[in-house]
């Protein structure tokens, strides 16, 4: 049985890996790849689909740029459980997303679910240290 003092900290993390979640939806919807790449620990790893792993904060800022550079974005997150291990946190969710070109065109449409584990650093933050996620769509084939 817990005591309230534990109950208290198991909620601040919580709380605190809510913050870290709910700045890298903001920071996606608002085209901003310095916000995204600050959810992140300076030695996360990012997991894009159909592209390698990015390492460390300045490979994720490189591929988050580009990605983000032609389109705009909504984005949403859906957490299906958040468990606390030590200083490890890991969730599980879906996400939704509609990639609209700023050149124009019609917006392409995605869903798909994600892990992320996150680590708390020094002082207590929280931050991202690895994110994969992958759609649930078939894959695109060109014929």
């Amino acid at each position: 049985m817990m005591n309230q003092q534990q109950q208290s900290t198991i909620q601040a993390d919580v709380e605190a890996i809510n913050n870290v979640r709910e700045a890298h939806v903001a920071a996606l919807n608002n085209g901003d790849a310095d916000a995204w790449v600050a959810a992140f620990t300076d030695d996360g790893v990012q997991m894009p689909p159909n592209a390698p792993a990015n390492l460390g904060s300045e490979s994720i800022r490189a591929w988050s740029r580009a990605f983000l550079a032609p389109l705009l974005v909504q984005f949403a997150l859906v957490v299906d459980e958040v468990q606390l291990a030590g200083g490890w946190a890991f969730e599980r969710g879906t996400y939704k997303i509609s990639l609209t070109p700023k050149a124009g065109g019609e917006p392409m449409q995605d869903i798909g679910k994600y892990i992320t584990i996150y680590e708390r650093q020094p002082g207590g933050t929280w931050g991202i240290a690895r994110d994969i996620w992958n759609s649930n769509n078939p894959p695109f084939i060109e014929r």
